[in-house]
């Protein structure tokens, strides 16, 4: 059945006459005279009769108009859907990271992406780095994020470079510093992050360089619980910048030199097809990113 036939059928019973459907449709009377005609011949029964100057519905009419209004909606909501899933507004999105992400600044980002989308369904897994490029080999996920090293072949579609921040109490002695080094962390408390975000070895290894102390008075598997500690005195924590800037008002950040790259990757499935939402939310990760990323 066509669907403009349909269509004209049913503003001519909505506006309640021919002339009236025609002005709302933008057509000439003739059209929507000849539109009805072919209707009917194609359904073998009367849809209308005259009264006078006025054509009624007949009780097939009727009948019809509900089953067409059925139809119709149903294509205009159609028409809807598309155009939100077109527009990356519809649909679920499964997005797999390391555990640092997801405690401190992951939430943020994707409860802004949501409230943009109110018909996307959101789905956060949380599991190591390596966990998470196994799992982008079977494509269990959209989007992965995961710390480096990575192989040749893990389908890495972005690589973000950022440099680890020193964070401390505003009150801290060394909190006056623009910015600080091992020289000046010399045998201070320091609360190291191990197992979670990145190896501890590359801060070790440039305390050792500088010949400074490098003191770990406390050990946590995520950046999130070691900013904490920080909050509550148990020292100076070296973090990623991301992270470091969800820290309260009780603390501070600066610079740590030697600067101490850490690279995260973005993962996707192994084709490398990201779905429109997909691509959506990787564009908003970049935008949130971009801000703390080392300068090439």
């Amino acid at each position: 059945m066509d669907h403009r036939q349909v269509e004209i059928f049913r503003t001519v019973i909505d506006q309640g006459s021919v002339t009236a459907a025609a002005r709302l449709l933008g057509v000439s009377q003739p059209a929507v005279s000849l539109s009805l005609a072919k209707l009917e011949k194609r359904l073998g029964f009367t849809l209308f009769r005259r009264e006078g100057r006025r054509i009624v519905p007949t009780e097939e009419a009727r009948l019809l108009h509900m089953e067409a209004s059925r139809l119709l909606d149903g294509f205009d909501r159609l028409g809807v859907a598309i155009g939100e899933i077109s527009a990356g507004q519809r649909g679920t999105l499964t997005i797999a990271t390391n555990p640092g992400p997801a405690i401190s600044w992951l939430p943020a980002v994707a409860a802004a992406f949501r409230r943009d989308r109110p018909q996307v369904l959101l789905r956060l897994l949380t599991r190591s780095s390596a966990e998470v490029r196994a799992l982008a080999r079977v494509s269990a996920f959209d989007l992965g994020l995961a710390e480096a090293p990575f192989a040749n072949a893990e389908p890495v579609l972005r690589r973000y470079t950022l440099a680890r921040v020193a964070v401390l109490p505003c009150d801290h002695r060394l909190a006056a510093h623009d910015v600080l080094t091992p020289a000046l962390l010399d045998g201070e408390d320091l609360v190291a992050t191990v197992r979670s975000s990145w190896s501890w070895s590359n801060v070790a290894r440039a305390f050792d360089m500088a010949g400074s102390v490098c003191r770990v008075v406390a050990e946590c598997e995520f950046t999130a619980i070691a900013l904490n500690m920080v909050a509550a005195g148990a020292g100076v924590c070296l973090a990623d910048p991301i992270s470091a800037s969800t820290v309260g008002p009780g603390l501070v950040r600066r610079p740590f030199r030697p600067q101490l790259p850490y690279e995260v990757g973005l993962l996707g499935p192994p084709d490398g097809e990201l779905t429109i939402l997909a691509r959506a939310f990787a564009d908003a990760l970049d935008a949130h990113i971009a801000p703390f990323l080392v300068e090439s």
